[in-house]
């Protein structure tokens, strides 16, 4: 079946019966693989004909824009019925197609009155950090993980596939439609993440970058003048009720956030834990900000960092990030909301052993 307009057929009456029948718990699996071409383990195209060649052309899609993958994934959910939906990049990646999933199902529901269901998610790791599949333990090549999941599930039915539900942070202000994601990040994490670009991507970027800023603090630089106002001090946030009037920064996650594999975990979610996890910086002197850094890349936290395992609200202004993604503040001094989603992602976790 082709149709001409995809995104129009996804959210009718009839792309709504055509999403649950393929959701049906006895439907057969159906996978499809939305890669992105820029992702840092997918760029050589050879890599990307492996994840096309498991799947059939018609259950692949590249895309370059968030226009083609709104396109791609309403074309695949519901015009070729999958019911497990793969992405082939990032935490970005992941980030851009949730939300774009999210956005067909409001429009869905505005024209049926009802929602559709989500397909099931597999995490592809094709990025540089892959903070959320690593969350549920997926890790090596795309292609292995692909390979894997059609060799245990893909000639059974929907049913047969394990699911992990994972929670997700919405974002919002004056009451606009929330953004969702996994990794909320405040200003002086959306002005790190502007920084460390330039210093190249992966963990030796990081690495780069968190050296030449700490050595910019202790002995001065041109990159330290230039951008140490970029750390603050930030003004009031609010997280349950308990107010900070001046903060260095906040993060929030649903999802472990683990910054070098195996190695540096700074905030560890139990499976099923309520709300979400918020790490506050109570340094606001962006000299002992910096001496801080060993603290906010472990567990430990230390003094000048409070963790609340459990938090349901937070308030907030300023530009953010959102699973490695920059966003722009909505204007000046608006308030932003932080919540967890309603409805966790279902995602397709590790094989066990």
């Amino acid at each position: 079946m082709t149709v001409p307009d995809p995104i129009a057929y996804a959210v009718s009456a009839e792309g709504l019966r055509q999403r649950k029948a393929a959701c049906a718990p006895d439907a057969p699996v159906r996978l499809a693989v939305v890669a992105n071409p820029r992702a840092r383990r997918l760029r050589r195209a050879g890599k990307r004909t492996e994840l096309a060649a498991l799947v059939g052309m018609q259950l692949y899609a590249e895309t370059r824009d968030l226009a083609s993958l709104h396109r791609a994934i309403a074309q695949l959910v519901a015009e070729q019925g999958a019911n497990v939906l793969a992405i082939a990049g990032g935490d970005g990646s992941l980030h851009h197609a949730v939300n774009a999933l999210w956005q067909l199902a409001q429009e869905t529901q505005r024209n049926t009155g009802e929602m559709p269901p989500w397909p099931r998610i597999l995490i592809l790791n094709g990025g540089t950090l892959n903070i959320v599949g690593r969350s549920v333990a997926i890790h090596g090549p795309p292609h292995e993980t692909l390979r894997q999941f059609l060799g245990d599930f893909g000639h059974g039915p929907l049913s047969r596939v394990a699911v992990r539900p994972v929670p997700m942070l919405q974002v919002h202000w004056q009451g606009e439609t929330p953004r969702l994601g996994f990794v909320f990040g405040s200003a002086l994490a959306y002005h790190a993440l502007e920084l460390y670009s330039r210093f190249g991507a992966g963990y030796l970027g990081l690495s780069r970058f968190l050296f030449e800023f700490s050595r910019g603090a202790l002995l001065g630089s041109p990159l330290w003048r230039q951008e140490s106002w970029k750390l603050g001090p930030y003004a009031d946030l609010e997280v349950d009720g308990q107010r900070w009037a001046a903060y260095g920064g906040v993060t929030a996650v649903t999802a472990d956030l683990t910054l070098a594999i195996g190695a540096v975990r700074a905030i560890r979610r139990p499976l099923g834990a309520p709300g979400f996890a918020v790490r506050v910086v109570e340094e606001t002197d962006p000299r002992r900000l910096v001496g801080l850094l060993p603290a906010l890349m472990s567990e430990r936290g230390g003094a000048g960092v409070v963790d609340l395992p459990v938090a349901h609200k937070m308030r907030l202004s300023g530009p953010y990030t959102l699973d490695g993604e920059c966003f722009h503040e909505p204007a000046p001094h608006v308030p932003l909301w932080v919540e967890r989603f309603a409805t966790p992602l279902p995602v397709v976790p590790a094989r066990e052993g």
